[in-house]
């Protein structure tokens, strides 16, 4: 019996979820025990009972967040669609659709009942377009390729099967990124795929995490999932891992590529989530970084080597005039803060000594 999977979370509720974890406060998913509840793999949450999956041209284009589509197929579903379908989409999504394309789209018409621990009730947005690690959201080019992945992995069984894997490691070695993270969440999230890779595979998904080139996202995704399954995925993640944070230039890719933060923050957490130590020198690179989310959470893991080594690496780049403007004013009001804690030990001290 497979363990209680977590649905897909609307758009608001996981993009909390997953700011959480860029912070550091929890890792980008967190280790769970074999029968804790799971995520949904996307295309379990793309055929789950309450969704929709139809095909069709795109007419328009709402920059409130909304994409127009008129269906012409519907490939899942037990509600028939209107015939133009208005669904919400991710405003940080529209630049990535074209009007007068064909796309398939998967989506809901519930959210969860916030009144109840399970069930769902009617959105009040009305369709909205499916959203979880390996889908965000779930809007594909009608290719020849989504269709074959959605045909194969329609049912339990079919998720699981080797022509489902073949398709999806095809997906991934692709050009099209919302089929390449496609395939990422799917490895992700459907353990028993992992148990029919082979060592060749397992090598291909280490060359794709460790690709400079290739989408930060897919990369970050496919990272944690060998941290959490190294038998099934291979145990080169902490290698990879290390070689990310130690190789990765500290104000991100040239170019055109992804800011690769989401992708050192998931590194540092799996390391530390398995006690896996990290160069101090290797810390320190990053107190430079412009994202003080990252630079705070490089200053705590510095700070557990040693009081002496945090102090140290913020003076080092306070004193640098290239240091970007919002890591200054966080590190000088880390700084400060540092300075109180120090100050209350110091008079907690003072105060046990003469009693």
């Amino acid at each position: 019996m497979r363990p209680r999977t977590t649905r897909a979370l609307p758009r608001a509720d996981f993009a909390s979820f997953f700011f959480v974890a860029l912070l550091g406060a929890a890792s980008f998913l967190p280790a769970a025990p074999a029968r804790a509840q799971r995520i949904e793999s996307p295309l379990e949450a793309m055929y789950a009972p309450d969704g929709s999956i139809v095909a069709g041209k795109l007419i328009d284009i709402n920059p409130v967040g909304r994409i127009v589509i008129e269906p012409k197929e519907v490939l899942w579903g037990r509600t028939k669609p209107p015939e133009k379908l208005d669904i919400r989409v991710p405003n940080d999504f529209l630049n990535d659709v074209k009007a007068g394309e064909r796309y398939v789209v998967a989506y809901s018409m519930f959210r969860r009942d916030p009144r109840k621990a399970v069930g769902m009730v009617a959105n009040k947005e009305g369709a909205v377009a499916i959203v979880t690690p390996g889908i965000e959201p779930a809007v594909f080019g009608d290719t020849p390729a989504i269709r074959a992945i959605l045909k194969a992995g329609r049912s339990e069984h079919g998720r699981e099967s080797k022509k489902l894997l073949e398709l999806l490691l095809a997906a991934l070695r692709s050009e099209d990124s919302q089929l390449r993270y496609l395939a990422a969440g799917e490895l992700a999230y459907e353990p028993e795929l992992g148990e029919r890779l082979g060592d060749a595979d397992r090598a291909g998904i280490e060359k794709t995490v460790r690709d400079t080139k290739a989408p930060i996202r897919v990369r970050t995704v496919l990272l944690e999932a060998a941290s959490r399954m190294p038998k099934t995925l291979g145990d080169w993640w902490k290698k990879a891992a290390l070689d990310i944070v130690t190789t990765t230039p500290t104000d991100g890719y040239s170019g055109k590529a992804s800011d690769p933060v989401i992708l050192i923050m998931t590194a540092f957490d799996v390391l530390d989530r398995y006690s896996v130590k990290v160069p101090p020198e290797t810390l320190k690179r990053w107190v430079w970084n412009p994202n003080p989310a990252l630079v705070e959470r490089v200053c705590v893991l510095l700070r557990r080597e040693g009081p002496d080594l945090e102090r140290s690496a913020i003076q080092q780049a306070l004193a640098d005039p290239k240091l970007p403007e919002a890591t200054r004013k966080f590190l000088n009001d880390h700084l400060r803060q540092l300075d109180r804690i120090d100050e209350r030990k110091r008079a907690q001290k003072e105060g046990s000594g003469r009693s």
